[in-house]
């Protein structure tokens, strides 16, 4: 939330020449979210299931055309799910169906050539955040936000699906720094080279 992630996607799209996906804007998600932060609790569960299916719709039909590039993850959607778990807002058994959905669910897709990490701090996702000024968002604690940071940072240090790159987004401006912009697509340009002709270390992590 707030790292920019959105913009960085029109960039990539633009600059490599790939079919963008943005997050999943749907009548029915946008409705679930609004319940969601005003009530955790009743609605964690039913969202997470509706988020998971949705990201496995999209990226089935991402890996149909093969040159694209996807602003979420469906690797990723787990985090959330472990969050809301450790908060208390997710029960035991619905983590336990969660997880049955999710693991029977990434058998069936591909990893990506290159994983992207945004990294950003709370303080600058906030910010990010109040800027936009999406209602259901304000109203959230910035405990909840921490807390998501926090399962960001322990999810991709553990991370070994394909290639990772790790952007830090409190260095790096690409959305109104023409230079960093350029600085960061030549570093995916590079990567993605590498991959393509000689390939790459799963294990591997790269970071600007």
């Amino acid at each position: 939330m707030g790292s920019g992630k959105t913009t960085l996607i029109e960039r990539i799209s633009k600059n490599l020449k790939l079919k963008p996906f943005f997050e999943l804007s749907d009548p029915m998600i946008e409705g679930m979210l609004s319940h969601f932060y005003k009530d955790r609790k009743r609605w964690a569960f039913t969202l997470q299931i509706l988020f998971l299916t949705a990201r496995y719709e999209q990226i089935k039909i991402a890996t149909e055309i093969e040159k694209a590039v996807l602003d979420r993850s469906i690797f990723g959607d787990i985090i959330f799910a472990k969050m809301l778990h450790h908060t208390g807002d997710m029960k035991d058994h619905e983590l336990a169906v969660y997880k049955r959905l999710y693991n029977s669910l990434i058998e069936n897709v591909s990893p990506p050539k290159l994983m992207i990490y945004i990294k950003i701090s709370t303080d600058l996702a906030i910010e990010r955040i109040k800027k936009r000024a999406r209602d259901y968002e304000l109203i959230v604690e910035r405990e909840y936000w921490e807390r998501l940071n926090s399962e960001y940072e322990e999810y991709f240090s553990r991370y070994t699906l394909s290639p990772l790159l790790v952007i830090n987004a409190d260095r790096f401006d690409w959305v109104a720094n023409e230079n960093d912009e350029k600085t960061i697509m030549k570093r995916i340009h590079e990567i993605l080279e590498m991959v393509r002709n000689r390939g790459a270390d799963r294990h591997a992590i790269f970071e600007i």
